[in-house]
């Protein structure tokens, strides 16, 4: 099951980077027709980075969410999760944010993130983490 973070979400909503936008179009495409779960601090995140950027108005940030949440369910983090996450922050110099998405992911048995926000890390609990962008 994959999963995908914000930054393969704002690159399929804001076509500005046409190279980046093809690929997280087709991942998009892929995770809802899928019904692939995402973490709901991604969506949380997409709609900040999105209206700070001025992206998408708070309006149009909120209606896509609506959206994409009703084909891509939300995973929320438990306790376990956070704690997960501040292990592997400490062990591997994530931000702790990002290390919330990948645990969240790991404990909904989520097996495949796109992701940029992990570099140098394969396969943390168990999730292959994945920057979609590198090979382009």
């Amino acid at each position: 099951m994959i999963s995908l973070d914000t930054n393969v979400l704002i690159y399929a909503f804001d076509p500005s980077d046409y190279k980046k936008h093809t690929i997280a179009s087709k991942l998009l495409k892929r995770a809802i027709r899928d019904g692939s779960p995402i973490a709901a601090q991604v969506y949380g995140e997409f709609f900040t980075a999105t209206v700070r950027k001025k992206i998408a108005t708070r309006l149009l940030a909120n209606d896509v969410l609506e959206t994409w949440s009703s084909m891509m369910p939300p995973l929320v983090s438990s306790w376990e999760g956070h704690l997960e996450a501040r292990k592997l922050a400490a062990d591997h110099q994530l931000q702790y944010w990002d290390a919330l998405i990948i645990a969240t992911c790991a404990e909904h048995g989520v097996t495949r993130l796109y992701t940029e926000d992990a570099p140098g890390l394969t396969k943390p609990l168990g999730v292959t983490c994945v920057s979609p962008f590198d090979a382009s």
